[in-house]
């Protein structure tokens, strides 16, 4: 079913996160940050050390806690909305994870500089209450932030009458028939006629957005077109659909009985 088959939550945060630091503006804040922190010297670095000694360590708090930011982020909000958990909700666990994790961290690159943990009840107290503001907005840029839909003068085929809302999520050169929607951890692998694209949603949401396209869902983890099925053979209780590019896609001994009543079989 495709290299994304079995992807762990893991993999699938490391991919992210890859593709957040792929932008030069995450890099470019990156090294403002490290800039800002070096000379002015928080947290009694400034008397501390000395200016190659700080910015060695404020490059490695900033590239550290970043990198780890993003990915526990992602690392947590995955299975919290895929068990469909309220926003909010996963806005709060997903910042304490966050905030957690880059503690820890920072207490380790402080035992390394400093020869000690400075974990007094006054510097824990200040470590606290510079991480959690961070952790919320990290996460709260995650699942708040809007993700409009790329926009292209040409009239792409998401615009044009009775297509489906959902090629609207997909880049303008993805943009063909739908041929089928499976279940990749918590994202949908869509695939049409152009191509194929991994989109951070619910089966049933995407689903609901494929109308103007006559299809059948015929798994709990799968759907297809009805006019991309080639062939339809069973194997016993089940059923397996090929569809017109070539891959095969089973039916459900649940979902049989509508497979038939769609003239699938």
């Amino acid at each position: 079913m495709g290299s994304f088959v079995g992807d762990s939550d893991l993999r699938l945060a490391l991919r992210e996160t890859h593709r957040v630091f792929r932008r030069p503006g995450a890099w470019l804040m990156l090294v403002l940050a490290v800039a800002i922190l070096t000379i002015s010297g928080p947290f009694g670095t400034l008397e501390s050390l000395r200016l190659p000694a700080r910015l060695a360590y404020w490059s490695a708090v900033a590239l550290f806690t970043s990198i780890s930011g993003w990915g526990v982020a992602h690392w947590t909000i995955g299975p919290l909305q895929r068990r469909g958990q309220p926003r909010l909700m996963q806005w709060a666990l997903a910042s304490l994870a966050v905030a957690l994790v880059v503690m820890a961290e920072v207490g380790v690159l402080n035992a390394l500089a400093f020869g000690q943990v400075p974990f007094t009840a006054q510097g824990g107290l200040s470590l606290a209450l510079s991480t959690v503001p961070v952790a919320f907005l990290v996460t709260a840029a995650l699942i708040f932030a809007p993700r409009p839909a790329p926009v292209d003068s040409g009239a792409p085929a998401a615009r044009q009458p009775h297509a489906p809302r959902l090629l609207a999520r997909l880049p303008l050169d993805k943009r063909g028939a739908l041929v089928s929607l499976s279940v990749q951890d918590h994202y949908v692998e869509i695939v049409t006629t152009r191509g194929r694209a991994l989109v951070l949603m619910r089966l049933a949401d995407a689903i609901a957005e494929t109308e103007g396209c006559a299809g059948r869902q015929v798994h709990r983890s799968h759907w297809v077109a009805l006019d991309q099925v080639a062939r339809a053979r069973r194997e016993g209780a089940r059923g397996v659909l090929e569809l017109s590019d070539g891959r095969e896609i089973p039916v459900s001994r649940t979902y049989l009985s509508q497979a038939k009543a769609a003239g699938l079989f």
